[in-house]
Formats: structure tokens, C-alpha cells, sequence
């Protein structure tokens, strides 16, 4: 009998602290450079990593008009340049790969004014060792006015600090 309330006692312990151990908090600043920070929680360890985000969606009052596109190629962001308004899309791609040996799991968030406007084309999604994977980052303009839209795109990566972790 005692070994039973023993037992309950010590999974509605490890259930409290699973259930109620927070994922790393939204950035208060956006970043203006690639920048990675590290977080844990009593069971994980996170990896995030912050990419800068904008872009000028521009006008385009004449369909015949000349549209002037910037390009940003710069590796330690995820800008998306100028691009005109009206329905207009731009993609930026990323490669992540799992060079830990445990499953990772791969969350993208995106924040600011930017953040209606982006879509990813893989999200929450877990990462095996020795894995990699590419993300397309899709920006659609749609129903968006023209004007400076920006924030901040983070790639979380959640790791198991305890081994057993990995089968839940």
C-alpha cells in the first residue's frame, strides 16, 4: 500500500514539473544580427536561434509600371528585400540539421508586425541524430498595405536532458 502512494506521489511530482516547466519566453527586442541562446528547464535544453526579419512591401499603382525588387543575401538573416503589395510572395530557405546524439525537436516562431504575413513549410516537427532538413519561409502579401514590416524569426530546438525523455 505505501509503495503504491509512494509511486503516485512521485509521478504527479514529475508530471507537475513536465506539465508546468515553461518553454524559453518571447524576445522583448528583436535581434539585429543571427544570435543563439541557450535556456533549460529541469527536463530540456533549448537551443534558439534568432534571425532578424523584414521586409518594404511596395505599391504598385499601374500594372504596367517598372517594380524595383531587393534581393538580400546576406547568410545571417532572413530578410525578404522590397517586393511589391497586391498578392506578391518571396521564399527564404534554411537548412538545420540534428548533429546532437538524441531526437531534437524543431519549433519556428515568428514575431513582430511581420508575423501575419510568414508562413513555414515545415513546423514542429522532430529531427532525428544525424538528420537534416530544409525549411522554406514563404512571405505573401495579400491583403497587406504597403509600408516596413518587421520581427524576428527563432528556430527552437528542444533536447532531452534525461535519456528517458526521448521515448515520451
Amino acid at each position: 500500500m505505501r509503495i503504491g502512494i509512494v509511486l503516485v506521489v512521485i509521478i504527479a511530482v514529475v508530471a507537475f514539473l513536465f506539465i508546468f516547466s515553461k518553454e524559453p519566453p518571447a524576445p522583448e527586442i528583436f535581434v539585429e544580427n543571427r544570435t543563439v541562446e541557450n535556456y533549460s528547464t529541469f527536463f530540456y535544453k533549448y537551443e534558439i536561434l534568432r534571425y532578424p526579419t523584414n521586409v518594404e512591401i511596395m505599391p504598385i499603382e499601374n500594372v504596367n509600371e517598372n517594380v524595383v525588387l531587393g534581393f538580400v543575401t546576406d547568410p545571417w538573416n532572413i530578410n525578404f528585400g522590397i517586393i511589391p503589395g497586391n498578392g506578391s510572395y518571396a521564399t527564404r530557405t534554411i537548412e538545420i540539421s540534428n548533429k546532437e546524439e538524441v531526437v531534437n525537436e524543431i519549433t519556428l516562431k515568428v514575431y513582430g508586425n511581420i508575423s501575419p504575413l510568414v508562413v513555414f513549410s515545415k513546423n514542429e516537427f522532430a529531427l532525428n541524430p544525424g538528420e537534416k532538413s530544409s525549411i522554406e519561409i514563404f512571405l505573401y502579401t495579400k491583403d497587406s498595405q504597403p509600408g516596413n514590416y518587421s520581427g524576428e524569426i527563432d528556430i527552437l530546438s528542444k533536447k532531452p536532458i534525461y535519456n528517458f525523455l526521448s521515448i515520451i
